[in-house]
């Protein structure tokens, strides 16, 4: 191995060429990008007529090249390497001439053969925290000059450098597939849940033969006003789910006095009157991602004058997500057959939340829930929630009639 020192030329160019791989390996460049540029910097120090870079599969024990120059394609190639061999690399976790080398015989044993019909001069092992992570492999110079010493200890730095760069992409790597596996268990368990709901919501509304899919018009209204509120993503989603539980309390209710078309008794109004409170008593068992559900629900027939019920709440103490709730629910009971009479138009719905705004129900709401409506009527909600569930058509002429002496 030549010791000629280096000029001071040449040291000058290597130290440059050494802040240039440093900052490549850090850009936030692609890896292959990183990796490619890496290996012609290698090259251009040492004035390389051909090289590449290797990664090791550890499950495997094979080499495989991940970026060259000079070899024409060699993308399909690998090369096995014992166990002995990787030991061997990591104890040293030195460059290693190839030619005439009882070193190289010992370290690589059959590997070398393959390396050696590539034309390798030298191979520099890719070493991070004891683990083999590949090589560098260079064939000889443009020059046909031998590999100095000071070769030698300038592609072990070099080489220290792209094994940090391989090992901190092998760390994102495994960063990521964990993610996405996590993402993917998280997905399968978010819909497992949102089944068990909406599973809930069906065996609600299986109990009144005459408010099928009620809990569901409730849920996409409820959200649609609270959108149009400007609430966040996390909150909407939180009123969607209350809006489909609303009425789990009825679970318990005797599906007679659900579905009896001739005025309630005393004690069976007063049975169906509890609903709200069952509900609550249910849902405060279980842990919610979203705040305020079973609250919600308790108070979604309260009244801003305070003759609601179960609590006979007045205005601001009725939460903001029950009064959103209690026009979503009221407005499908209105625009929906009922045992007790048939639907109201929209025209006539429309009508009766005027008679009751600001007495039953909160006037912002009603605001925000007609401008929804407007937009919706007008084309400016790219994915409508509300009108496609009314069971009538209804144009922008007859909206603007209706709506514009709202208070």
């Amino acid at each position: 191995m030549s010791k000629v020192e280096p000029t001071l030329e040449r040291l000058i160019f290597n130290l440059n060429t050494l802040a240039e791989l440093g900052e490549e390996i850090t850009s936030p460049k692609a890896f292959p990008r990183i990796i490619k540029s890496s290996l012609y910097m290698v090259m251009g120090s040492f004035l390389a007529s051909k090289g590449a870079i290797f990664r090791y599969d550890q499950a495997k024990r094979i080499i495989y090249p991940i970026a060259s120059k000079g070899f024409g394609d060699i993308k399909e190639l690998t090369i096995k390497l014992s166990e002995e061999v990787v030991k061997e690399f990591v104890r040293s976790n030195n460059p290693v001439k190839m030619i005439d080398n009882e070193q190289a015989v010992k370290m690589l044993g059959p590997a070398r053969a393959e390396l050696e019909k590539l034309g390798t001069r030298v191979i520099a092992p890719l070493v991070v925290k004891d683990e083999l992570l590949g090589f560098i492999t260079i064939n000889e110079k443009f020059s046909k000059d031998e590999y100095t010493n000071y070769d030698y200890q300038l592609l072990s730095i070099m080489a220290q450098h792209i094994a940090f760069s391989i090992y901190n992409h092998s760390l994102l790597l495994k960063l990521v597939h964990k993610y996405n596996e996590n993402r993917r268990l998280y997905d399968e368990l978010r819909c497992s849940y949102y089944d068990t709901i909406h599973a809930f919501a069906a065996a609600i509304d299986a109990k009144d033969a005459y408010t099928k899919g009620h809990s569901h018009r409730v849920s996409a209204y409820c959200a649609a006003m609270a959108r149009e509120m400007g609430w966040s993503e996390d909150e909407i989603e939180g009123i969607r789910i209350a809006g489909l539980l609303h009425d789990i309390g009825k679970i318990a209710i005797d599906k007679s006095i659900i579905n009896k078309a001739s005025p309630l008794t005393k004690n069976e109004c007063r049975e169906l009157n509890s609903h709200p409170v069952i509900g609550y008593e249910i849902l405060s068992k279980i842990k919610f991602p979203w705040n305020g559900i079973p609250r919600v629900t308790r108070s979604h027939h309260e009244r801003l004058d305070g003759n609601g019920y179960p609590d006979r709440l007045k205005k601001d103490d009725i939460p903001m997500g029950a009064r959103i709730m209690a026009l979503a629910d009221a407005f499908d009971a209105m625009t929906t057959d009922r045992p007790y009479r048939p639907r109201l138009s929209f025209v006539e719905a429309v009508e009766e939340v005027k008679e009751n705004f600001g007495r039953q129900f909160d006037p912002h709401v009603v605001r925000w829930f007609f401008s929804v409506i407007r937009k919706e009527i007008l084309g400016d909600v790219e994915h409508p929630s509300i009108i496609p569930l009314l069971q009538e058509r209804l144009d922008r002429v007859t909206i603007n009639r209706i709506l514009k002496d709202i208070p």
